[in-house]
């Protein structure tokens, strides 16, 4: 019965996935400083915060959904997830890499203090291994088509594109939150954005296949057949 609603081990994934997302973002609304340059748009400019809000989200409404076996809400949460997790693939994918060999395409000062480590793993490694987990132990397959998925990966990252626009005020010194942003052609922009969703598309698609390698349909069908008896 591990992917259907109810189960006291998915509530203690989410429990603690809450716990260290709210540490995270308790830390950096106090302590993290933001450099002149992006200051004035806020810490919300950041994908990695955004992603971050978006699966806490997810962990909450699953925790719910398994507290009083709602199966509404361990709907909602399974529809949601797919585009938390795909979001948490491309800020963990492109932060690591970037910040362990091309600090120079991440940040504009590579010398600057950067946040303690645990509070990095925190923003950018434990959100999406919580998803991960979530995804291959406790939940049914995605139930999102392609099609639509590849429709909300787009969306995202042209709605995340408009933000930076909105917020940012470029004419008074503000810049892109990652330098690999500020390129000066903004046909080299829309092409990283584009980049990007269809890593995220990329993602779901990876995703996806694998919870059919890891859980094999007949075994979800068995234990989602199993909990209906005892429920």
């Amino acid at each position: 019965m591990a992917r259907t609603v109810g189960n006291p081990w998915a509530i203690s994934l989410d429990l603690l996935s809450i716990a260290s997302g709210v540490y995270a973002v308790w830390y950096m609304l106090k302590y993290v400083e933001l450099p002149p340059h992006l200051v004035g748009a806020g810490h919300w400019q950041f994908l990695t915060n955004i992603s971050l809000i978006l699966s806490q989200v997810v962990f909450a409404v699953g925790g719910l959904a398994h507290l009083l076996k709602s199966e509404a809400l361990f709907t909602l949460k399974n529809n949601l997830h797919p585009i938390a997790l795909a979001m948490e693939c491309i800020v963990t994918g492109i932060y690591w890499p970037l910040r362990i060999m091309f600090i120079h395409i991440l940040v504009k000062d590579p010398s600057a203090k950067f946040i303690p480590l645990y509070v990095d793993f925190c923003l950018h490694l434990f959100p999406v291994i919580g998803l991960a987990i979530d995804y291959f132990l406790f939940m049914p397959k995605w139930t999102l088509s392609p099609r639509y998925s590849f429709g909300v990966c787009v969306s995202v990252s042209a709605l995340y594109w408009w933000w930076l626009k909105i917020i940012i005020d470029f004419e008074n010194g503000g810049e892109y939150p990652y330098m690999f942003l500020n390129v000066p052609h903004e046909s080299t922009r829309v092409l990283i954005f584009g980049v990007v969703a269809l890593l995220a598309f990329a993602s779901f698609m990876v995703l996806r296949a694998l919870h059919g390698v890891v859980v094999r349909p007949d075994v979800d069908a068995i234990e989602r057949q199993t909990s209906k008896k005892y429920q």
